[in-house]
């Protein structure tokens, strides 16, 4: 599959129209993304069962960009018949094989953030298929996207349940608490230097006390023994002068 800009088909290859970042992200309502061309996908020929194996291989292989494409088929599968959201429990099951934690293509997310809003929407609407179930389920996949690759008025929505918003802030909050630990630890450690400086500084001290008084000690012997000699000399002179 080939992802383009244009929302013409290019030598009959065009799958979907990719989806920009910025696209209407403060639009309360979830978007849709036009399919056009034709693909294999799109008439059973080919069917997403056979992507299993292929989804597999790309996990082993992720310097390879065999996930990537996979995605771009399940957006395309799923946007091929928008007008009918696939169901929760299938829609799961493709989710978890297109492995949305791994990917880093921020117009790929946007597209699958899109069609989870709609889907969310459709599942809440009177007489939908509600179930615990089904929106434990739509929660999940919700978490599975990495937010942080698409603007935050994407989040902005009616349809982004608000269970999901307290889990993307709790996640933005675990690096600042993770500085934050990292930080207490230095202290510990630059305190506990800094005892052991005091400490050293303390003997140092001490040291310096005690060569203090061995030199006004011996400055008291010199004055002393130079007394004695002055007196020595003295006595000598008026004995040599007597």
């Amino acid at each position: 599959p080939n992802d383009s800009n244009d929302s013409k088909p290019t030598g009959g290859k065009l799958l979907v129209r990719r989806m920009a970042v910025e696209d209407d992200i403060c639009s309360a309502q979830p978007q849709v993304v036009e399919v056009d061309g034709s693909c294999l996908w799109d008439e059973g020929l080919l069917t997403i069962p056979l992507l299993r194996r292929t989804m597999m291989e790309g996990r082993a292989m992720l310097d390879k960009p065999i996930l990537h494409y996979g995605r771009q088929v399940i957006m395309r599968h799923l946007w091929y018949k928008h007008t009918d959201y696939c169901e929760v429990p299938k829609l799961k099951v493709l989710w978890d094989l297109a492995c949305w934690s791994l990917c880093e293509d921020a117009g790929l997310v946007r597209q699958a953030l899109e069609y989870l809003k709609g889907t969310y929407r459709d599942l809440c609407r009177p007489g939908g298929p509600w179930s615990p179930e089904n929106e434990e389920d739509l929660f999940e996949m919700f978490l599975a996207i990495d937010f942080s690759l698409l603007p935050i008025q994407v989040l902005y929505s009616p349809w982004v349940p608000a269970q999901v918003q307290s889990v993307r802030l709790f996640v933005q909050q675990q690096p600042a608490d993770q500085f934050h630990q990292e930080l207490q630890q230095e202290v510990s450690r630059a305190m506990e230097h800094l005892k052991s400086v005091n400490f050293q500084c303390s003997k140092l001290t001490d040291k310096l006390n005690a060569v203090d008084q061995r030199t006004v000690m011996n400055k008291s012997q010199i004055s002393d023994s130079s007394a004695a000699l002055e007196e020595i000399l003295r006595k000598r002179r008026q004995k040599e002068g007597g």
